[in-house]
């Protein structure tokens, strides 16, 4: 039954956003009467009257005159002569009227096109004895955009015309003729027309020379050509369709050194990847290594976003690119901009994707009869008795071969059968995912303007479906967009942004996003999914997933942005914006009882994992936080003749953060319907508590940049920023870099070369930042941790209040500063047909936070943290794109990105050099390499008794005992390095490991993308492939050995099938002396488990991430239906990889952190999708 109570949740979940949707509302108002208002004006442009008086003054002025009196855009081409003289004396007079006077008598003419007056010169008569053909065509970019405007001239004579707004053009010209086909800021291209000849397609390339391209960068955009530091630009068609749950796996293998990394839960729907620049930049405690992410402006999560609202990506990644930010940038900056109004007639446009979704691989359970033998196999080994008895044995092959047709019965208790007394046969993978899931994203955007005001709205709907086919897990997320762009007055432009995401996750609170983490590898085929009266078996935990309770979580970000710039001179401009930020997260959960039923009809409450059986509960959640963050800069520039330009900028940045949470838990849920804390029946709360906490930073910054002929380049940053985390003493610091450029392909003597190359720019920054991102808010005040209920143990049945002795603190913490030098060559050839980067950089993060020195037991407390550690990161980013249009209208593409990074310890307080902790995880030490993985050599398994007996023979000192006991066939042989007659890792500090060493290393090295793409007559096809060329692992738990640490920490799969059985062996399995793994044995035995070269992984791949095809239908199809542009695609993600595992049941892609390295993240998927954009 589904009943809502208003007491409950439910009810809270509805009226806490009435504010948000309150200004929803009233924005959305405003914005479409904005719409129609402007509509309007449009509409009635045609009868628009001007005034314009000139005399003696250039064409182009009087075309500007009129532009902006209306709504109209001229468009001409290079031979429409605007610089010559005219008069003209209009008063209140029709456009119309107007233009007809002022063309008349200088040899042009003019055709109206919506909101388009395309201006042309008067085509002279060719000789009349002279016979013509027509030809027809379509003139487009590499991108197959009609090109408004295009001069079409019949090579050698005044004849031409210039193509309409659908890129079209018609002309008669001699047969045999050679056109030429021209337009501003693109390549001029001459076509031979054949006598057979009377359709053409032209592509036109961009002269990237003529036009460049603008970057956006901290506090404003500069040209491509001018930028001097390490900045990568992402293009919103990169992201475009394809069928990602949001922007970080969209961006995943498209710049170099950006690198997206897969949550340790995988593919789970409430999951996001992580992300840093240039690898890891900091090993201090609570320190982050994340970039900061601004969304126009606004620092923000954009997984939260509309993919398709975004216009461009900027990643900066030195310091010569980002100090401007202080120390908020310390390891790179993401800038995201979405897009504006433009002006023009309003256009409507519609996308949407419809996405079906399948695990890019799950493992597979042997079937009842071979699970139970591998099992009691294990355990023989280990010299345990049978797990499964002979009579199950004898049951579990009668259910598979239909003999009988049930798979368990009740025990003397009266309670059904399961695990070791069952006899199913039951592929639990398959019971728990489905085939196929469904997912759907729709988006709409209006936009338009005039000259006065510009607008862009948009609205978003994603919705991902769960791949379970149990429990209801839902995720939606909807998006509003609406950018306001005004300009009242020639000196002041007023810019208002709102953005408001939501979020609604939902899922079964029992192991929430854990079903594979936890329970999968620990069901038993052994157990039904069902038992005979057709209830769900209790091992299986789709009774908990089903009816044990929810878990809700809505998230809601409010965004919004007020800029005003003012132009009090020429060339200076005064910045003011005023930035908020609200989000708002409520999380409920409640457990329910769940009810097992016995032979006598009676019920009893199931054991929970928690520990409390039969246990309820209701616990609610509630996090606010606010960000409020005023910028105030002005900026000066000024072009001088002498070929001298420069820009000054300088500013004030200011940010407040302020977050609360509160929560509050209790017991004894009285009806199951209604799970609200009021509907409990604990007298008390069993758990509450609440946190609030704010921080600060006060930023003053400049910037100077300086050109000479786009030649010498040089740009100098300086940053004084104080922050609210640190003593006083400590809070501010001084954040400078600077970085300068050549670019030869502007000096004189490469003139000759311009053809062939069009950029050779040399480049190289310096800068220092700061780092105050760490997880304590106040890491200078010590204080205690009190709880209310949160004792670990009952007193009166329930749980006491806690208290923690408060941690010792350093009154000199302070910044992690970070020095960071690159030196670059940015590339231009063929026209800019070939592209290209490559960056070198070295990056050293000083005083991160380390523990201290070790105190005396007697303290009873750990040491403060202090800034005492030390690490160097370098590496290499390289760029590759190469990019071409055929005559035919073929046009093709390639883009390679490739990157490598590596990380060295340079100072750590581990005086002693100790390699592992007391969890045997490696330990940070002077001179090791982030991510050394330590490990003993092997020879490999014993393929015979005597084999192992002769090895045990060869060390007389202790053989491989420190390791274990019980050596036979089908164990591992150690290497015994340091030759002492014996295997261990001597007193594991460097100098004296015994027989570890480096056997590996786990940074992802050569990361690259590869996109291939070619488009030929409305049709296109991607290919996006992505990877790792080098990488080790060391992989743990049951989905690798199988047989791991006992009955539940132990699984059998096909995937671990391949392991050593003797060639004399009775094994049901058969003989398999090659086997890759050593025998099982179902026991906490790790002695062939030890980190070691036997099993270490190569987790190098490459991945088809994506591909799509294209269809955009031709504009003389769709313009009988009032659409200016319909594309339709089919695309696809995660198609296949290939991998160096020799584990198949992991996913190369989600090797990080405990869960992923133990093969129990939730899968990645494989994604197929369709869809289709359509534009009014």
């Amino acid at each position: 039954m589904n009943k809502v109570s208003l007491s409950g949740p439910y009810y809270l979940k509805k009226s806490r956003h009435k504010h948000f949707f309150r200004i929803m509302r009233i924005t959305s108002f405003l914005a479409f009467v904005l719409i129609f208002s402007l509509h309007a004006v449009n509409s009635n442009s045609q009868n628009t009257r001007v005034t314009v008086q000139a005399t003696n003054t250039s064409l182009k002025e009087v075309l500007n005159t009129i532009e902006k009196q209306t709504d109209y855009l001229f468009v001409y081409n290079i031979n429409v002569n605007t610089n010559q003289n005219v008069g003209v004396n209009a008063v209140n007079l029709p456009v119309n009227q107007v233009l007809d006077n002022l063309f008349k008598g200088i040899g042009l003419s003019y055709v109206k096109e919506g909101s388009y007056i395309v201006v042309s010169t008067v085509t002279e008569k060719a000789s009349v004895n002279q016979q013509k053909k027509r030809v027809e065509g379509t003139v487009t970019d590499a991108d197959g955009e009609p090109i408004i405007g295009a001069n079409v001239v019949e090579k050698g004579t005044t004849n031409g015309t210039i193509t309409d707004l659908d890129g079209k053009f018609s002309l008669e010209i001699t047969p045999g003729a050679l056109l030429q086909v021209s337009y501003i800021g693109y390549n001029t291209k001459d076509i031979t027309v054949n006598s057979n000849q009377s359709i053409l397609a032209i592509n036109l390339s961009e002269d990237t020379q003529a036009i460049d391209e603008v970057v956006v960068v901290a506090f404003g955009t500069q040209k491509k050509s001018n930028l001097t530091a390490a900045v990568a630009t992402v293009d919103s068609k990169a992201l475009a369709n394809r069928p990602v749950a949001n922007v970080s796996q969209a961006l995943q293998g498209i710049s170099p050194g950006l690198n997206i990394i897969a949550s340790d839960k995988g593919g789970a729907l409430n999951e996001t990847p992580s992300i840093n620049i240039r690898g890891t930049g900091s090993i201090g405690e609570g320190s982050k290594s994340s970039p900061l992410i601004l969304i126009d402006g606004i620092e923000g999560d954009m997984n939260l976003i509309n993919t398709q609202d975004i216009e461009s990506i900027s990643v900066l990644k030195d310091a010569g690119a980002s100090a401007i930010y202080g120390s908020r940038a310390a390891f790179g900056v993401i800038l995201i901009t979405t897009k504006k109004g433009e002006e023009g007639k309003t256009t409507v446009n519609y996308n949407n994707n419809l996405r079906w979704s399948t695990p890019t691989k799950l493992p597979s359970f042997l079937n009842g009869y071979e699970f139970n033998t591998y099992f009691n196999e294990a355990a023989a080994n280990a010299g345990l008795g049978a797990q499964y008895t002979s009579d199950v044995m004898e049951k579990t092959r009668q259910f598979i071969s239909g003999e009988i047709d049930y798979a368990t019965e009740y025990d003397s208790n009266g309670i059904w059968k399961k695990n070791l007394d069952s006899w199913g046969n039951t592929e639990w993978f398959g019971v728990y995912y489905k085939d196929w899931s469904f997912s759907q994203e729709h988006n709409i955007s209006i936009s338009g303007g005039g000259n006065k005001v510009n607008y862009y709205i948009s609205g978003n709907f994603q919705n991902l479906g769960s791949d379970q086919n149990y429990g209801n897990e839902d995720y939606k997320r909807y998006a509003f967009n609406a950018k306001i762009n005004a300009k009242p007055f020639e000196w002041l432009d007023i810019n208002a942004n709102v953005k408001f995401s939501r979020k609604d996750y939902q899922a079964p609170s029992y192991q929430m996003n854990q079903v594979y983490y936890h329970s999968m590898p620990r069901r038993r085929p052994s157990n039904p999914v069902y038992t005979p009266d057709g209830i769900f078996n209790k091992e299986s935990q789709l009774n908990e997933i089903d009816h044990g309770g929810m878990y809700f979580e809505d998230l809601d970000v409010l965004y919004q942005q007020l800029q005003l710039v003012v132009k009090p001179l020429k060339d200076w401009q005064i910045i003011a914006e005023a930035n908020y930020r609200i989000d708002r997260t409520e999380k409920h959960t409640d457990v329910q009882l769940i009810m097992e039923k016995k032979e006598d009809g009676s019920y009893f409450a199931m054991a929970r994992d928690d520990g409390y059986g039969g246990r309820s509960f209701v616990k609610e959640e509630a996090l606010r936080t606010n960000y409020f963050n005023p910028n105030i800069y002005t900026q000066y520039s000024k072009d001088l003749e002498s070929g001298h330009s420069f820009t000054v900028m300088a500013g004030f940045q200011a940010e407040l953060n302020q977050y609360k949470r509160i929560y509050a838990q209790r017991d004894g849920i009285i009806s199951p319907e209604i799970p609200s804390l009021g509907n409990t029946t604990s007298s008390t709360a069993y758990e509450m508590g609440s946190d609030l906490n704010e921080w600060a930073t006060v930023g003053f910054f400049g910037r100077l940049n300086y050109s000479y002929k786009g030649r010498y380049l040089a740009e100098v940053n300086y940053r004084y920023d104080g922050s609210s985390r640190f003593n006083r003493e400590q809070r501010w610091n001084s954040f400078p870099s600077v970085s300068v450029a050549w670019n030869l392909a502007h000096e004189s003597f490469m003139t000759e070369n311009q053809d062939l190359v069009n950029t050779l720019k040399i480049r190289g920054s310096y800068g220092n930042l700061g780092n105050q991102a760490t997880e304590e808010i106040y890491p200078f005040y010590s204080s205690m941790i009190l709880g209310m209920g949160t004792g670990g143990w009952l007193l009166n049945n329930q749980k006491p209040n806690k208290a923690e002795p408060a941690k010792p603190i350093s009154p000199l913490l302070t910044w992690e500063t970070v020095t960071s030098y690159d030196l670059g060559l940015d590339l231009g050839m063929l026209n800019n047909r070939l592209t290209g980067t490559f960056d070198y950089f070295w990056r050293t993060t000083n005083d991160m936070v380390a523990p201290g020195e070790e105190l005396p037991n007697t303290a009873g407390v750990t040491p403060p943290y202090t800034n005492n550690a030390k690490m160097r990161t370098t590496g290499w980013e390289l760029s590759l794109n190469w990019r071409d249009v055929l005559n035919s209208g073929f046009s093709y593409g390639a883009t390679l990105v490739l990157s490598d990074n590596r990380s060295k310890i340079l100072k750590y307080p581990n005086t002693t050099k100790t390699i592992f902790d007391s969890d045997n995880k490696v330990r940070y030490y002077e001179g090791a390499m982030l991510g050394d993985i330590w490990g003993y050599e092997t020879i490999d398994l014993a393929r015979t008794e005597e084999q192992m007996k002769n090895h045990l023979a060869s060390l007389p000192n202790g053989g491989q005992d420190a390791l274990g006991s019980n050596w036979a066939a089908g164990d591992v042989m150690y290497t015994d390095l340091n030759g002492d007659g014996k295997i261990d890792g001597g007193k594991g500090i460097v100098g004296d490991s015994g027989d570890k060493k480096i056997i590996g290393n786990t940074t992802p090295r050569y990361n690259f993308g590869l996109t291939l793409n070619a488009a030929y007559k409305g049709f296109d096809i991607s290919l996006f492939f992505q990877g790792t060329m080098k990488r080790d692992v060391w992989l743990t738990g049951l989905y690798f050995w199988g047989a791991d640490n006992g009955y539940w920490q132990s699984t059998a799969l096909k995937e671990t099938q391949n392991y050593f059985r003797a060639a004399d062996t009775d094994s049901y399995f058969g003989s398999n002396v090659n086997g890759y793994l050593p025998r099982p044995l179902l026991s906490g035995d790790k002695k062939n488990k030890e980190i070691s070269t036997q099993y270490l992984q190569n987790a190098a791949y490459i991945r088809l991430k994506n591909m799509q095809i294209g269809y955009t239908l031709p504009l003389q199809v769709i313009n009988k239906i009032k659409v200016s542009n319909l594309r339709i695609f089919l695309s696809a993600d995660n198609i296949f990889t290939i991998s160096g595992l020799k584990a198949d049941a992991y996913d190369p892609e989600v090797l990080d952190g405990y869960a992923a390295g133990s093969g129990k993240a939730s899968p990645l998927k494989t994604t197929i999708s369709c869809g289709l954009s359509v534009t009014l």
